[in-house]
């Protein structure tokens, strides 16, 4: 309930204000750090932001597995991070997980 207040407030504030400033807003991967890509907010679909590469368990999109991307990404996650491959799970969704190929037995 908190969250969704501040997300309330700040919106609010973005509307009655002549600009804002947002931390983190990008065009493009390059201008993110490292283990970060530039992904279309949750929120604001006109935004990007810089977004911390997939972790094992996090939703990925099987289309979007190019880092750096020199154009602008379309999709709100960004690519799982270098161990991991976005497998498509029984339930029909796409998350990061091991990469079974990798591991030495």
């Amino acid at each position: 309930m908190k969250g969704a207040m501040r997300v309330s407030i700040v919106l609010l504030l973005v509307m009655v204000s002549d600009c804002a400033v947002i931390t983190g807003a990008c065009e493009r991967d390059i201008q993110c750090g490292a283990g970060t890509c530039c992904a279309v907010s949750l929120w604001l679909h006109g935004l990007r932001m810089c977004t911390p590469l997939g972790r094992e368990g996090e939703e990925c999109h099987p289309g979007s597995h190019k880092l750096p991307f020199f154009r602008k990404r379309k999709h709100h996650t960004c690519p799982c991070s270098p161990s991991l491959l976005c497998s498509r799970f029984p339930d029909g969704r796409y998350r990061c997980s091991m990469d079974l190929k990798s591991i030495n037995f």
